[in-house]
């Protein structure tokens, strides 16, 4: 009776251990294959958009980064500024112009004004073009600031 017992427990033992090993080289076949499509995905976003830094500087000492943010190729700044905030703005003929984000409105009557930035050479220059007209290139970093004139 007892060498029966040891010959059902070491079967069973047998079976235990080829299933643990087959479900072992199952789990590590298809983590192999998650790691390959996660890989072949970041190879499609890195080839069909680009990665920007855009902050967002209230006026009031708070700035608030999106940093490594991905958006499609040919996206402008505004296009970006809408995706990642809540804007009002007004179109007129020489282009779009931000009233508010995140419902902080500018005050006209305080000289304060919504105005974008970039980062080059080491300083902040101010945007050349409307946010419209800005077309986001990789490695941007830029920044929405209200600021009194």
């Amino acid at each position: 009776m007892k060498r029966n017992l040891w010959a059902v427990s070491s079967i069973i033992f047998l079976i235990w251990a080829i299933v643990a090993t087959s479900a072992s080289v199952n789990y590590y076949q298809l983590s192999q294959n998650q790691e390959t499509t996660i890989k072949n995905l970041q190879a499609i976003i890195s080839e069909t958009s680009l990665k920007v830094n855009i902050a967002i500087n209230y006026g009031n000492g708070t700035t608030i980064w999106y940093n490594n943010t991905y958006f499609p190729i040919g996206f402008s700044l505004f296009n970006a500024t809408q995706k990642l905030f809540k804007v009002k703005y007004t179109v007129y003929p020489f282009g779009i112009y931000i009233n508010s984000i995140n419902n902080v409105s500018e005050d006209p009557s305080a000289g304060k004004y919504w105005i974008w930035y970039y980062w080059a050479s080491n300083k902040w220059e101010m945007g050349p073009v409307g946010s419209d007209q800005y077309i986001l290139k990789n490695g941007d970093i830029l920044k929405w600031e209200l600021i009194k004139f």
